[in-house]
This record gives structure tokens, sequence and C-alpha cells, in this order.
């Protein structure tokens, strides 16, 4: 093994231990410490195999790891990162069937740029928008980060479904976009 695998190998163990702790994405720059333009195969190195793999519209594919979180490429090339805040999801999200889906340890916490965690109330959430172009309506927000579209579903704190008028709202899923330009 020459020295840069032995390298690398290492880079991904030490990586893979801060994983267990937050998933930690960069807009732009990073994915879990790798960067956006790193192969499925690197990712799997990093968290291990996946749960499934989906087939997804214009020839895509997820790679779905446990309940809460599925990297999207198109080719080789990541296009998307994709989060769920599971536990208390219902069918009106067209999400309910995450539930069924066996949870994988290491895969809960979910924070981009160092200020949006899944969960926070949406106040926050919108606080870390401030500035950014984009909109938002009643249940979600959409806004542009380094070139690239960052989107936010929000639920009802108790039960992760969509909110009631007035209801306060929690930050449920949250979806970043790479190389949005690219191969589309």
């Amino acid at each position: 093994m020459t020295l840069s695998k032995l390298i690398l190998v290492l880079a991904l163990l030490l990586g893979s231990l801060s994983v267990q702790a937050e998933l930690q994405v960069y807009s732009g720059s990073n994915v879990f410490g790798l960067a956006p333009t790193a192969t499925p195969e690197d990712f799997t190195m990093m968290l291990g195999q996946a749960s499934a793999e989906l087939p997804l519209y214009g020839g895509r594919r997820g790679l779905l790891y446990g309940n809460t979180l599925m990297l999207v490429f198109a080719g080789d090339s990541l296009r998307e990162v994709r989060c769920w805040l599971v536990p208390r999801f219902t069918g009106d999200l067209y999400l309910g069937w995450l539930q069924g889906v066996p949870a994988r340890a290491g895969l809960e916490g979910f924070v981009l740029d160092d200020r949006l965690r899944l969960g926070m109330p949406r106040e926050d959430a919108q606080l870390a928008l401030e500035g950014l172009e984009g909109s938002a309506d009643q249940d979600s927000a959409m806004a542009i980060k380094h070139g690239q579209p960052v989107w936010l579903g929000f639920g009802s704190v108790d039960s992760h479904a969509l909110a009631r008028d007035g209801e306060p709202q929690v930050l449920v899923s949250l979806t970043v976009h790479f190389n949005a330009g690219e191969g589309r």
C-alpha cells in the first residue's frame, strides 16, 4: 500500500469517527469530510454499505442509509444529499414509508454549514438563510448557497406532519444540491 493510499484510509477512518457525532455538510465544498466530487465507493467506504440502492428519475440513483439519509448520484457524480428527521413522520408528508426502514446508528444528526440542524425551530433556520436568494412557503424554504440550491422542509413540532396555521414548526428535512448546473 502506498503512503498516499494509507493516508487516505487513515483520513477516512478518522472522518468516520466524527460521522458518528454529527453528519457535517458544507455547501459547495465538503460532505462528511469528503469532497462532493468523491465517488459512490468513497462514500461507501466512509459510511458503510447502503441499506438500499433506489433508482430515481433521470437515471439517477439514491444510496439510502437507514431511514435518515440518502445520497443521490448521477453516474459517479454526487448531486444531492437528502436527510430527514424521521421518528414521528406521518403519511401526509409522503415520507411515512421511511418509518418502515430500519435506522442506522450514527446517522441521526445532520448539520449544514455549522448552522442548520434537523429539529431546530423554523425561525432559527430562516435566520441562517438571511441574505440569501430564495423563497419560502408555509411548509418549505429554498435558498441558493455557493451557487447551489438548498431545500428545507418544515413540519409540526409534535408529529413532524405538515403544521396547521400558526402551529410551531421545526426543520424536518433538508436537501443540499451539488453540481446543480451540470449533467442535467
